[in-house]
Parts: structure tokens; C-alpha cells; sequence
């Protein structure tokens, strides 16, 4: 059996992960699912009754989880106990990341573009599912580095901001 701590929306949490006969059991807290392996990085497992698919993906020391088109961002704690965002830059503002690596569908702004906070910016597809990345702040697009089709990983910023105040 292993045993694995994350964070996940700022709370730590334990699991453990057993490979059995009838499969992946991942025990969280009080909640058990036994994954059916059906491809690369991707299982089948019963949510409240119902069959859903789960397809996972590691990126540096996160995990990416889609249940369904859910996604869930596993982190594991840093050796300081604080988790960071993707690539740990969860808290700069001027910088946009990748949720997670994938290919860029479409950039909604250009150099020189004034933008307000939750404004959407790019779209970043992954796991088959578009994630729409927002501004954490107001400013003007200071550079873009990336272009439609490109393909993005969490440590390079796709556009930079000149933040206002």
C-alpha cells in the first residue's frame, strides 16, 4: 500500500493507493473508489452510483484529475508545508500560466490591450477539456509569448501584464 499526502484547496489530505484484483482502490478520508484501468492515465470507477470516467496526468508535483469533466488539482506539500499554484506561481499577478500543460485554442487579447480582473485571456486545452485562464489583476498586456497551437507548460507565462493600480 502507499501513502500520499496533498493539498488540495488548501487543506491536507491523506490517501492511500492499493493495487487489488479488482483494481486501483484510493482510499481519501472516508470515501473509497476502486479505478478499473481502461487506457493511458485513464479509469473507470462508480461515483454515487453511477459509472464515471477519470483520467489523470502528473505535472512536476501536482496531479491533475478530471472525474467527469471535473477538474481537480492535487499538490504535494512542499517541504515547508505550503503548497504552491502550478509551477508556484500562484500568487503572480502580472504573469499567466497554464493551469497545466496543454495547447493553446485561442488568445482573447493582444499586446497593448487594457484587461480587468476575471477578464478571460486565453483558453488552454488539456485532458481534452478547454480551461478558460482569467487575469488576477487589472493592467495592460505587456507581452504575449504563446500562439494559437502552441503547446504551454506551467512554467513558462503565456502573457505578462503591466499591473495598474
Amino acid at each position: 500500500m502507499l501513502r500520499a499526502d496533498f493539498v488540495h484547496d488548501g487543506e491536507l489530505l491523506s490517501s492511500d493507493v492499493e493495487k487489488t484484483a479488482e483494481g486501483i482502490t484510493v482510499t481519501i478520508g472516508d470515501q473509497t473508489l476502486v479505478l478499473q484501468p481502461c487506457g493511458r492515465n485513464l479509469y473507470s470507477t462508480v461515483v454515487n452510483g453511477h459509472k464515471s470516467m477519470v483520467a489523470v496526468v502528473r505535472s512536476k508535483d501536482s496531479f491533475f484529475i478530471d472525474v467527469d469533466s471535473v477538474l481537480i488539482e492535487l499538490k504535494e506539500p512542499s517541504s515547508d508545508g505550503v503548497a504552491g499554484g502550478a509551477g508556484d506561481h500562484g500568487t503572480a499577478k502580472d504573469k499567466v500560466f497554464a493551469p497545466m500543460p496543454g495547447k493553446i485554442v485561442k488568445i482573447m487579447v493582444a499586446v497593448g490591450d487594457e484587461v480587468e480582473i476575471k477578464q478571460p485571456l486565453v483558453i488552454v486545452e488539456a485532458m481534452k477539456m478547454e480551461n478558460q485562464v482569467n487575469a488576477k489583476a487589472k493592467g495592460k498586456v505587456k507581452k504575449v509569448n504563446f500562439g494559437p497551437g502552441d503547446q504551454v507548460d506551467t512554467e513558462k507565462p503565456i502573457i505578462e501584464l503591466e499591473i495598474s493600480e
